[in-house]
């Protein structure tokens, strides 16, 4: 029997165990090579269900035990009446219907205020590419480079043919992977949706456009999406940097671009420390990067400073 333990989405400690009878199981799942579907749909269950004694086998036949991704049951999508599609054309596999009947109680038992907006984002951006890939839908753009998603790299988990690792230690090798990246996306989410109200009170208390922070938080979006009308005028944000001193960014104009607003003035683009200094007339400013998003001070007042001195370029 192969067994593991590790933490869940709020911290508890969670035993999966892949046994060897299939009547000691109260999970099963399909044996052979393994996908990112059931290994995803598996981190899922262990957060609602706690723990799990799990089976792999292509032939079900303990019909109490919850089957998944084989089994013919509701949470397998191989059979042929199966037609579950999102509305932008996604099928749904098994870690999406999973996620489906169980991604809300699990966010209700977190004390998310937005149930539905939460599950929607795990949806769209964790929970929707894995369900792509394991029924066969491509990507939109062919691209020159292998693009490295979670689904390929849960496969590659898998034993190779010229190794001889124990299937299902692999198995939960890719698990344990999983889970920490199923936790750290919730809980990043659920930090940014916290983030939200702190944030739309700064705006609101913003002058010069001008956002500034105490700390570092996730503003960018939170500014673009605001309906206050202060926050269209938001051209930089100012707050600590982790590395020490002061961080001025510029506001991208749309979500996850780099291009901006209002860039830096243009003769500061890469300069270093003491040549950047010189020209910008900054004291204790260090960086200003070449593409003009970001610069970084030791100051405050120095941050400010070079927003002033931005704006006005």
């Amino acid at each position: 029997m192969n067994k593991l333990k590790f933490k869940n989405l709020f911290g508890e400690d969670v035993t999966i165990a892949i046994v060897d009878n299939e009547n000691e199981a109260d999970f099963i799942t399909h044996s052979g090579t393994f996908h990112a579907d059931e290994v995803m749909a598996t981190c899922i269950l262990l957060n609602y269900f706690k723990g799990m004694r799990l089976f792999r086998t292509n032939e079900v036949t303990n019909s109490s035990a919850f089957c998944y991704d084989v089994g013919q049951g509701k949470f397998d999508h191989h059979q042929a009446e199966f037609n579950e599609v999102r509305s932008n054309g996604v099928k749904y596999a098994s870690c999406g219907l999973i996620w489906k009947e169980y991604g809300k109680k699990i966010l209700s038992d977190m004390n998310v205020k937005d149930v539905d907006y939460l599950f929607e984002e795990v949806d769209k951006g964790l929970i929707m590419d894995i369900d792509r890939d394991d029924n066969g839908q491509a990507l939109e753009h062919d691209i020159l480079i292998r693009k490295q998603t979670l689904p390929s790299i849960i496969s590659d988990f898998n034993p190779s043919w010229n190794e001889t690792k124990d299937e299902n230690e692999a198995f939960l090798s890719a698990v344990f992977l999983a889970n920490q990246v199923f936790n750290n996306f919730i809980r990043r989410l659920f930090a940014k949706e916290e983030a939200k109200e702190i944030i739309e009170n700064k705006i609101n208390e913003s002058t010069g456009n001008v956002l500034v922070l105490d700390r570092y938080m996730p503003w960018k979006d939170v500014v673009l999406d605001s309906t206050n009308k202060k926050a269209n005028d938001i051209l930089y944000a100012v707050f600590p940097s982790k590395r020490g001193g002061y961080n001025v960014v510029a506001t991208p104009v749309k979500k996850g671009s780099f291009d901006v607003k209002k860039p830096f003035p243009s003769a500061w683009a890469g300069l270093s420390k003491e040549e950047l200094r010189k020209i910008s007339g900054v004291k204790s400013i260090n960086f200003c990067h070449k593409n003009l998003f970001i610069c970084a001070c030791d100051t405050y007042d120095d941050a400010l400073e070079i927003a002033r001195i931005s704006l006005e370029n």
